[in-house]
């Protein structure tokens, strides 16, 4: 994983998020790293959940940050959740990386045993496993995919999925029922 700066744990660094966030959008950079200290591992575990690559995944996490800087001075507080505008940015970069990348598939990345997204080696059985379900979950509703990310990979509330998404609520939940319920009759007819 690419080496983080050390920025904003200094004596004295603002360490409230709302603090961070409207010091950011004045345009401090010193905030801004704290909000990408804070949110980092959690951007590139969704990314690396999302493309299955190490390396994808960290230049992904940096494409997020660097237009999050840019598009800062867009971002409203109070509408929707920091952590959750990040995730809208960061499902816009799968998008457009699978845009990019249509047909490119490395059979040999796969089949070897390599590090998971906590740096721990991952047995072939359980990477394989892991890949299925991150396949079957690729042929929901993008909406769905990224519902059903936001709650169980990355446990965000769902009043913060709604406002990422401009849904209420109940209508995330929706989504997630529709989508748990269509994962499990994927993954089941895989298995016949």
């Amino acid at each position: 994983m690419i080496d983080k700066p050390d920025w904003g744990h200094e004596r004295g660094a603002c360490t409230d998020e709302a603090a961070l966030v409207a010091q950011a959008v004045q345009g401090d950079e010193r905030s801004f790293t704290g909000l990408y200290d804070r949110y980092y591992d959690r951007i590139y575990r969704h990314l690396y959940y999302r493309v299955g690559r190490a390396e994808d995944a960290e230049d992904l996490t940096q494409q997020v940050f660097l237009q999050a800087w840019r598009a800062l001075g867009r971002y409203r507080q109070g509408t929707t959740p920091f952590v959750a505008w990040l995730f809208t940015i960061a499902h816009n970069a799968v998008v457009s990386f699978y845009r990019r990348n249509k047909g490119v598939y490395s059979l040999e990345a796969d089949l070897t045993e390599r590090a998971g997204p906590d740096g721990v080696e991952e047995p072939i059985e359980t990477r394989l496993e892991h890949e299925r379900a991150r396949l079957a979950m690729a042929r929901l509703k993008p909406e769905q995919q990224l519902v059903l990310t936001m709650r169980f990979l990355e446990s965000l509330e769902y009043r913060d999925i709604g406002a990422a998404l401009g849904k209420s609520e109940g209508n995330v939940r929706v989504i997630q029922h529709r989508a748990l319920h269509e994962l499990r009759r994927l993954m089941e007819s895989e298995d016949n």
